[in-house]
């Protein structure tokens, strides 16, 4: 069953999750809930919670999910999605560049985490911590949270002064154990630019993870950029300096 909240906050809609969620839940309960509160509310903060009693989705409630996605694309402001089933968390990571607004999940030990989250006004901690190794001329971003497109106004903020000042880079490395994803789609679109607008100055890229993105990158990225690159383990991070420096 679905059941929502709404009188939290004026700008906050929480969902709760139980049992079998079926389509009739998404079309009786939870889309007229969206559509009532967007009548005051522009753009929506969302908590998606789904609790430990949760035993199945109906496909056809999957399917009214997606839409339900698409259809208020752009009323999204922040999106949290507290949830134990991996799957969940799995698909809400994967899908969040399909939302104009940022998303984050959280397990269900962190529910009251996740509604301090949606009550802060703004984020002001980037997600990308940027080293500039001036001698080997190397950026290392290692990337944390999902990616917003604050995060790569900020890298481009950092790099390009480096690079007007010590000429094209010999590397970039992209350092992460596991590929967060991106927040919104707007954080994909930036990423995009981001790598359009840099990867000629560029000789080398490096992914330095255990994700499966950084055998992708190897394989794909060489046709679409001019950089030379390559994928390391997580624990290969000297390596991949050493590969640079060739």
């Amino acid at each position: 069953m679905v059941e929502v909240k709404q009188d939290i906050n004026k700008d906050i809609i929480e969902i709760e999750l139980s049992g079998k969620v079926t389509a009739q839940d998404y079309e009786e309960v939870l889309i007229p809930a969206i559509e009532e509160k967007l009548k005051t509310s522009e753009k929506l903060n969302v908590l998606y919670h789904v609790g430990k009693d949760f035993d199945e989705y109906e496909l056809k409630a999957m399917y009214d999910d997606a839409k339900a996605g698409f259809q208020f694309f752009s009323n999204w402001n922040k999106i949290a999605v507290v949830s134990d089933v991996q799957w969940i968390i799995n698909g809400a990571k994967i899908f969040a560049f399909t939302t104009l607004g940022s998303m984050r999940t959280f397990s269900n030990d962190e529910l009251e985490i996740a509604r301090a989250w949606l009550l802060e006004k703004e984020d002001l901690h980037p997600n990308i911590k940027i080293t500039l190794e001036e001698k080997s001329k190397i950026a290392i971003l290692e990337l944390k949270e999902s990616l917003s497109k604050d995060d790569f106004l900020y890298a481009k903020s950092v790099i390009d002064p480096f690079i007007e000042k010590n000429g094209k880079l010999n590397g970039i490395i992209i350092y992460v154990k596991e590929f967060p994803y991106w927040d919104s789609f707007s954080g994909f679109v930036s990423h995009m630019k981001f790598i359009k607008n840099h990867h000629e100055n560029v000789k080398k890229l490096a992914f330095v993870t255990d994700s499966f993105v950084g055998e992708i990158g190897e394989h794909v990225g060489s046709h679409f950029i001019s950089a030379e690159v390559k994928n390391f383990n997580f624990n290969a991070l000297d390596e991949a300096k050493e590969w640079i420096a060739l």
